[in-house]
């Protein structure tokens, strides 16, 4: 399934927005590291985005940085930062400040619009997959 263009019930034939299309790249990017990375890979991701503004105002106050990015992944001691985007999506505000930080601090942030950029990223990285993508 293209994780791109998937439907959503009671979306057939309308439009899809970003986010919907984020959610589906997130869904298939959590599967993908479930199934490649090696067991001395420690990783979460955190899709923040969408929910409303009560929901985004608990994410704050129970610490959410804003502009933290969706996917993290720490190998031998290195932080990598994973910001998943639509083909159409772009860096909020937020979003750049929060990636200068993580560079400052030593870590490694990178932006992703597929399964295969995800996998690019991780090998330029220096994870060692126990699988790729099929393309």
């Amino acid at each position: 399934m293209n994780p791109l263009r998937f439907t959503i019930p009671g979306t057939k034939g309308r439009r899809r927005r970003p986010v919907q299309r984020e959610r589906g790249l997130h869904r298939a990017v959590a599967e993908y590291l479930a199934l490649a990375l090696p067991p001395d890979c420690a990783w979460t991701t955190f899709p923040a985005g969408s929910g409303g503004k009560a929901r985004g105002g608990q994410l704050k106050a129970a610490g959410l940085r804003p502009g933290w990015p969706d996917i993290q992944v720490l190998h031998r001691g290195r932080f990598l930062g994973i910001e998943l985007k639509s083909v159409t999506g772009r860096l909020s505000p937020a979003q750049q400040l929060c990636m200068e930080a993580i560079l400052r601090a030593g870590g490694v942030w990178a932006e992703a619009r597929s399964v295969e950029d995800v996998q690019r990223i991780l090998v330029a990285f220096g994870v060692p997959l126990r699988g790729k993508v099929m393309t």
